[in-house]
């Protein structure tokens, strides 16, 4: 295993790299750590540095990702306008592909929906349901593993498909605590899906 140095607010910690491949890090620490999901850490050694954020920590391992990592541009958009939103010169990127169940609920009436992916722009969901609202505010419970999230959704556009209809939502409000959650089960379902190929 390699030797690697973690910077984080004027103290630096010393570690082994266990796993370094698809923009992902993971480096057991040899001592008590302050680290905090979220925040950034600057990962060096004799011959490279690179400026990292923690997407997980525990007592003595920590999961870090590039800082320009795409799954730090998932967050909550509540400002964004729906013209913005649908704007066809927006920059295109790749999806994270998902398949976990969550619900959408308004008032007294709650859907189950399949998560199928999630980008900057929001997340993508299947269900058999014409009854969803466009450009209305869902609460909404995701199960990331055995844990669950509950962001606020506005769906954005419906596209029918053969069997089911797809619906694109953006995330119009998540705590600070679920949206790292979230982060951590997004990256982790990847690099289950890169063992796996």
């Amino acid at each position: 295993m390699k030797d690697i140095q973690l910077l984080h607010k004027g103290k630096v910690y010393q570690g082994q790299v266990g796993y370094d491949q698809h923009g992902l890090m993971e480096v057991t620490l040899r001592e008590d750590h302050a680290l905090i999901n979220g925040e950034m850490v600057l990962c060096f050694d004799k011959s490279s540095r690179q400026s990292m954020r923690i997407l997980n920590h525990s007592q003595s391992k920590v999961l870090l990702a590039p800082v320009d990592s795409e799954l730090f541009q998932i967050k909550a958009r509540p400002e964004c306008k729906v013209e913005a939103w649908l704007n066809e010169d927006k920059p295109a990127v790749s999806p994270f592909r998902l398949n976990t169940f969550a619900t959408i609920s308004e008032d007294f009436k709650t859907t189950a929906v399949r998560i199928t992916d999630v980008s900057r722009y929001g997340l993508g969901f299947e269900v058999d349901d014409f009854s969803i609202r466009m450009h209305y505010v869902y609460d909404s419970m995701l199960i990331c593993d055995d844990e669950c999230i509950h962001p606020k959704l506005i769906v954005r556009y419906a596209h029918i498909m053969e069997r089911t209809i797809r619906y694109g939502a953006e995330i119009h409000g998540i705590s600070p605590e679920d949206l790292n959650k979230f982060r951590y089960y997004i990256a982790m379902e990847q690099f289950k899906h890169l063992m796996l190929v």
